[in-house]
Order: C-alpha cells, then structure tokens, then sequence
C-alpha cells in the first residue's frame, strides 16, 4: 500500500502535465466529462504497465524493495500488466475488498493477482547493496 501512496504522488503529478497540455491545446477552455476521466485512467495504467513490463516494478515498488512478478519468476507479459491494472481497478472500486483479501489468502494473493497470474515479492533488505571492490579501499 505505502508502494501505491508513493505512485499515486507521480501519477498525480503526471496527471497536472498533461491535463496542462490539454488545456493549452484546448485553447485554455476547461477539460472534463468521462472522455477526460477515462484519458486519465488509462493514462494511470500506461504507467503502471511501463514499469511493470519493462522494469519489473514501479518508482514506488523500488523504494519498498518489492516487485511484481509472473507466475513463472519473470517480469509480467503486456497482456498479463493489462488483466493486472483491470483487476487492480475492480480490486479496489468494490471498496478495496481485493486488496483486503490478501489477508485471508493462504498465498497472500490479492484478486488482482489470481486473476492474472502475477504476484508481488520482497526482494529482502539488500536488494540493491553494491559489492565493493577491494582496490577501491
């Protein structure tokens, strides 16, 4: 959850570049309705789906050391961040009763997850030391 609060600080800022976009190109006239809404909702799972695909975990996800992997140990399949963020979505809008859920799972496995096939690791308190090179000293 901390890993979504952080996320949620990046996706909003994105959130203000471009709606500041869309107002200039709108010739500085509101933006809104459900066109503008769905853009941002897919705007929020663009980036969930570039981190998770191509890095393996979010901007967030690096500072709680945790990824999200495959069922198989590998970074998710576009198609696997697509059911994710969906489910995600559903998770979350049925007041979060899919992320509560992990703590009645004997995998601790949130529906998103079950649904498609992914799971979050803790990659452990050193994931990201460095080994330093003896002749450094």
């Amino acid at each position: 959850m901390a890993a979504m609060f952080y996320d949620g600080f990046l996706i909003i800022s994105i959130w203000f570049i471009s709606a500041i976009i869309l107002v200039a190109l709108n010739n500085g006239e509101e933006i809104n309705g459900r066109a503008f809404q769905l853009f941002l909702y897919f705007e929020a799972g663009l980036f969930y789906t570039y981190f998770w695909h191509f890095k393996g975990q979010t901007l967030g996800m690096q500072v709680w050391k945790i990824r999200t992997i495959n069922d198989t140990g590998e970074i998710l399949t576009l198609s696997e961040c697509v059911v994710r963020v969906f489910f995600a979505t559903f998770s979350l809008v049925v007041m979060g009763l899919g992320y509560v859920w992990i703590l009645f799972d004997p995998e601790k496995l949130a529906w998103h997850d079950r649904a498609s096939g992914t799971r979050v690791i803790y990659l452990g308190k050193d994931a990201y030391k460095t080994v330093s090179d003896p002749s450094d000293d």
